[in-house]
């Protein structure tokens, strides 16, 4: 039972409280230890003993909440059905227990939720602070490897169904929306580039529409959002980026597809299809615009031009700067090179709504706005997380967390988690731990039986009293007639 002494003069609320729920926590350990003791043995009576064959135990451990958890788990021999010999334990799949590593999956998530937040190392932090687990930041690092190398998985089987036509998402829209971009995060190691330091991670988006944010008059945001990145090469996180929607969408069922870029050959879509569009991205165009143009005024005009879709005029207008400038080298070959970006993007300099086209009607709540959430999007869902703040990155390392924020931007992140841990408990399974919870509890408020009294035998010569075998004899023979300090060859 747990005291405390009034001569403790560093006691106030504060630790009380930690010390109180330390103590739970250490009683919680112990009661979750003598389950899986008692469902570990219920198992072993009550298996199929020709199929599996008792091997021993093996002592593990688990991080979880509440603390780490000692105990000793049955293993089983047995033959699948290709008759190979493997070794399983029952306990595991009664519990179906889907451990990442030696962390518990309520554990996981909570390291998940703020190693997307913060550093893996304030991340060990945090949880210690937080709960009763004492974890490393490389327990923390380990663990985000694992899960997003499973997401990465899901990812490539995702991609070839989609290449081998298994994919036929059930959700039908008449407009979809899509912008991408590409975020140069820093690298280390073999992965850092030869010329620079820096390696592009891609990220796309999906939307169905604008709705008003709530609480706010003037304030939008996308419906339905869905989110992809990570280290690929363009023509592969293309298929990622297409199987994504196909998996989600009844892609027979899109009539308009708006694609937003800053142009990229990656980015844009083939428009011969019929009913997708280009549009470069608002953002590049105002910022190529304000970086070339030698005079802020005239960046100011061109901009305007070029935001109410004159683009004949743009145009003219930038083919008299490069008249003006022609015999200032520098703002010259800087004002050349817009117009190149901009000729070469010809086809999505007018806005879409600019356009005449003819859109269909969205579904009750959603609007039509200008799209450009690209900058917004790669801010929020990898820049504030994985850029600055003197990080660096290995692509692996940089690939499997980008996984989980992407399923954290796509508002699926604990859905996706619950698929890769799948640990549920079915209630007819809840009731019989909470059974041997209760047998457990029984057995500690039982009294102790009386236990017998074996009396040790002693005798001035080894074994005399005794049946004597061979080996007594041999060693009665050495000692006897021998005094004590004859005898300490023996230690």
């Amino acid at each position: 039972m747990y005291t405390i002494s009034l001569n403790e003069s560093a006691l106030n609320f504060k630790t009380l409280e930690q010390r109180i729920y330390r103590t739970i926590c250490e009683i919680a350990c112990d009661t979750l230890r003598g389950v899986l003791d008692v469902l570990d043995k219920m198992l072993m009576a009550t298996r199929d003993t020709s199929k599996y064959r008792h091997k021993g135990k093996k002592q593990t451990h688990i991080h979880t909440v509440m603390g780490v958890i000692e105990y000793s788990r049955r293993i089983y021999e047995c033959y699948n059905e290709d008759g190979k010999k493997q070794y399983v334990y029952l306990l595991d799949q009664y519990l179906e227990n889907e451990t990442v590593g030696h962390v518990s999956t309520n554990l996981a998530e909570k390291i998940v939720e703020r190693a997307l937040e913060e550093s893996y190392r304030k991340t060990s932090q945090a949880v210690k602070s937080t709960t009763n687990a004492n974890l490393s930041h490389t327990t923390a690092w380990n663990l985000i490897q694992k899960v997003g190398a499973k997401l990465q998985d899901k990812e490539h089987q995702l991609v070839d169904k989609y290449e081998q036509g298994m994919l036929n998402g059930d959700r039908e829209v008449d407009v979809l929306f899509q912008e991408a971009d590409g975020v140069l995060l820093s690298m280390q190691g073999k992965d850092r580039p030869q010329k620079g330091r820096k390696k592009e991670m891609k990220v796309a988006v999906n939307y169905e529409g604008f709705k008003k944010r709530k609480g706010q008059k003037k304030g939008y945001q996308v419906h339905n959002k869905t989110v992809c990145a990570g280290f690929h090469k363009s023509q592969n996180f293309k298929r990622l980026w297409d199987a994504q929607v196909a998996a989600q969408y009844n892609t027979d069922e899109i009539k308009v597809r708006i694609v937003n870029g800053d142009g990229d050959p990656w980015i844009k879509p083939d428009l011969e299809q019929e009913g997708v569009h280009f549009q470069l991205d608002p953002f590049h165009i105002s910022r190529e615009v304000l970086r070339k143009v030698p005079d802020k005024k005239q960046a100011r005009q061109l901009n305007k031009l070029l935001r109410q879709g004159r683009v004949r005029e743009s145009f003219e207008y930038l083919t008299n700067l490069l008249i003006e400038y022609a015999h200032e080298e520098d703002k010259f070959r800087k004002l050349e090179e817009l117009y190149n970006y901009l000729s070469n993007n010809r086809e999505g300099l007018v806005p879409y709504r600019l356009r005449e086209l003819e859109l269909p009607e969205l579904p009750d709540g959603l609007m039509y706005r200008g799209m450009g959430t690209m900058e917004g999007n790669v801010c929020d869902i990898i820049t504030l997380r994985m850029k600055n703040r003197k990080m660096s990155w290995s692509e692996e390392g940089a690939n499997n967390l980008a996984k989980l924020l992407a399923a954290r931007g796509s508002g699926v992140l604990y859905e996706q988690l619950d698929e890769v841990f799948d640990c549920t408990i079915s209630e007819e399974m809840l009731d019989e731990m909470i059974e041997v919870v209760q047998l457990s509890a029984a057995e500690a408020n039982r009294k102790p039986k009386k236990s017998k009294v074996y009396p040790m035998p002693s005798a001035p010569i080894p074994y005399e009293g005794q049946s004597l075998t061979e080996g007594r004899k041999a060693i009665r023979n050495l000692v006897e007639n021998r005094i004590a300090s004859d005898l300490n060859f023996i230690y």
